[in-house]
């Protein structure tokens, strides 16, 4: 169906969130390549980031492959609060319910959750350029065993080679980016081609199916 020109995000129940949901990687790949958006936003449960996320927390390979295809990270980091105290309409009663706007600091802070924040940050930082952390996630990474590489990050100049990448890929667009045929017609040497699409980070393309937190 794909092939024949299917349109992978028209339909009133998200693809991409369904094999998300299921944890199935190729079937998330496929849709990707198709054109998927990897920012949507359900309808349910409505969050200042773009939804896919949140099947993504827990698994390092679901994870990388929504960034690599142009996933929104720093949606995640844009609190209102900042280094102001948070309020507490959030608690760890949260359900399936309709929350409004949710955070992403709000969301990774809850009790069942906050051990993750750490690894799920650092993988978003490798997607970023300079980002600033409100009060509330940098109380609960600090917990973390991985702080004291995040806010090594967090803390000096970003490599001159990332910020390019980030500024070619910002230029190309996220279909251009997931389009094999237009990667092949761009005037680069492959190891720079591999470096803007972070083949590096390419767990599913090197078949390392570890990356479950």
């Amino acid at each position: 169906l794909l092939n024949a020109g299917a349109l992978p995000n028209q339909d009133p129940i998200n693809c991409l969130q369904i094999a998300l949901r299921m944890g199935n990687y190729e079937l998330m790949n496929l849709l990707l390549r198709h054109g998927a958006n990897v920012n949507y936003f359900c309808r349910v449960n409505t969050t200042h980031f773009p939804s896919a996320l949140q099947y993504a927390l827990k698994d390092e390979v679901m994870l990388r492959m929504l960034m690599n295809y142009g996933y929104d990270v720093h949606r995640c980091f844009d609190c209102p609060q900042g280094n102001s105290s948070h309020s507490q309409y959030v608690t760890d009663g949260w359900t399936s319910t309709v929350i409004k706007d949710t955070m992403f600091c709000e969301v990774i802070t809850l009790s069942w959750l906050k051990h993750l924040s750490g690894k799920v940050v650092r993988v978003m930082l490798d997607y970023v350029d300079h980002v600033n952390i409100c009060w509330k996630l940098e109380a609960v990474l600090k917990e973390q065993e991985l702080w004291p590489d995040i806010n090594s990050i967090l803390t000096n100049p970003r490599a001159l080679k990332h910020l390019c990448r980030l500024k070619i890929r910002e230029c190309m667009g996220r279909l251009r980016l997931r389009c094999p045929v237009f990667m092949t017609f761009l005037p680069l040497p492959n190891c720079l081609k591999d470096y803007v699409l972070y083949k590096e980070y390419d767990l599913y393309g090197q078949e390392n199916f570890t990356g479950t937190y």
